[in-house]
């Protein structure tokens, strides 16, 4: 069984609402996935846009994705 609850960290520990479900002492696995605001989500796309613009190579991997997809034409189906 999986919660997916939203928190916050206070003075290094994280606060839970006052209910989960779950029993105290039951031994529990924390993933952390901190909530961005709009403008930091802004940030990383800008980032990462145009990142290969300055890579020579990426014109020839572009060329070789093209000329594959060109050349794929699925995978054989057996009707039998």
């Amino acid at each position: 069984m999986t919660i997916t609850i939203k928190s916050k960290i206070e003075k290094g520990s994280i606060r839970l609402p006052k209910k989960v479900g779950l029993p105290d002492g039951t031994k529990v696995v924390v993933s952390i996935e901190p909530i961005l605001k709009t403008k930091e989500k802004l940030k990383i796309i800008s980032d990462l846009s145009g990142a290969w613009a300055d890579d020579p190579t990426i014109i020839s991997i572009f060329k070789a994705i093209e000329q594959e997809r060109h050349t794929y034409y699925g995978r054989e189906v057996s009707l039998g």
